[in-house]
């Protein structure tokens, strides 16, 4: 089962979930960011009307700025595949990289045409006037961490990337798991997910309904999940390799669904 959205983009995700926000649907925008050089061909994925959005975005070669400056909102990338320089670090497939409101970096560059989710906490440009020492972004690298099974859910994995601004980021991995009987589990905070290979099948209870959704999830599909949502319950599953990647609002506490249990 699918939720059909027409347009993430006119939906307020702090009133509501968007399930199974699948990419190949979602309309395609040329967007700019004052101040660096390219094309951007973004699709929103989620917005908050106050001003936060998530985007899939594919930068055109070239695309950023050379320049010392700062963002004048926090930003957010996460590479699906391409090359980034940002700050001077290298930041390929897989990679995060965050840079805070008004920190100072010597510039940002796209090596190659490069996909990536863009998430920013305001509407944002780049402005070379700005002073200041220079700031390291934070960057979590694919490979900096090793997986670690879940052991309430066999057959599923976690790799963390970083602590980003507003939250937890994580790449997320199954192989072959089944969820027949076990736990429903939610966070504390919003949830995004997006999956990058292979395929989920998930379970989702929202607020007030005692019986699941089932949604499937393929490759370029895209969650928000509200905060205190119960999802990867029974009927949940993956196909016999898949991942995705996470982003938390705030820290990556679970509770799980039956004994009262919280885990940090």
């Amino acid at each position: 089962m699918s939720e059909t959205v027409t347009d993430p983009a006119v939906v307020d995700r702090r009133h509501r979930s968007l399930l199974a926000v699948r990419e190949a649907e979602v309309p395609s925008r040329i967007m700019t960011i004052s101040g660096c050089e390219g094309r951007i061909e973004a699709r929103t994925l989620s917005k908050d009307m106050s001003g936060p959005a998530t985007r899939l975005v594919m930068l055109s070669s070239g695309w950023g700025s050379g320049v010392v400056g700062a963002f004048t909102a926090d930003v957010e990338l996460f590479v699906v595949r391409g090359d980034l320089i940002v700050a001077g670090e290298r930041v390929g497939q897989y990679d995060y990289a965050a840079v805070r409101s008004g920190e100072v970096i010597p510039g940002i560059r796209a090596l190659s045409p490069t996909l990536a989710l863009l998430m920013t906490s305001a509407p944002v440009r780049y402005d070379s006037s700005a002073g200041g020492m220079l700031s390291k972004p934070v960057i979590g690298s694919a490979s900096g961490s090793p997986w670690t099974p879940v052991s309430e859910l066999p057959g599923r994995f976690i790799r963390p990337l970083a602590d980003g601004p507003h939250g937890q980021v994580w790449l997320a991995g199954a192989r072959s798991w089944t969820n027949e009987d076990g736990p429903w589990h939610s966070h504390a905070g919003a949830e995004e997910v997006f999956v990058l290979d292979g395929e989920f099948t998930m379970a989702e209870r929202r607020p007030g309904h005692d019986v699941g959704e089932i949604h499937d999830w393929e490759a370029g599909t895209y969650t928000y999940r509200l905060p205190g949502q119960l999802h990867a319950g029974p009927g949940s599953g993956s196909s016999e390799l898949a991942l995705a990647f996470h982003r938390m609002q705030g820290h990556r506490s679970i509770r799980w669904e039956g004994p009262d249990q919280m885990e940090d």
